[in-house]
């Protein structure tokens, strides 16, 4: 189960960061556009590379998070599995305790 929810959640981060890279760019692109085209200036290059680095820090900070969150729900499985094997540990049923072999009283013969 836990390989399972490790594909999905690895094939949605990927599909989240390019969203995430490219949104930004595209914005940033269109933005520079328009702002040439209105004010006459040249600095489509400039908004490009802010549109790359806001993708690239929104791309670091949903890895990082995603990360985090499958390395918590792995900590926490294992966690789980640990109780429950004490819990199995504590139910088995164990060997009565044997009665003295020493008896009381016999302090002669031991002389």
């Amino acid at each position: 189960m836990r390989h399972n929810k490790s594909v999905m959640r690895s094939l949605l981060m990927v599909t989240q960061l390019g969203l995430s890279v490219m949104v930004p760019v595209f914005v940033c692109i269109l933005a520079g556009y328009y702002f040439d085209r209105y004010a006459g200036t040249k600095l489509l290059l400039l908004f490009l590379v802010v549109g790359f680095l806001a993708g690239g820090r929104n791309a670091y900070k949903i890895a990082k998070a995603t990360l985090a969150m499958n390395e918590r729900e792995e900590e926490e499985e294992d966690r789980k599995a640990r109780m429950e094997r004490q819990r199995e540990i504590k139910t088995m049923v164990s060997k009565p305790k044997q009665p003295s072999r020493i008896k009381k009283g016999n302090d002669e013969k031991l002389k």
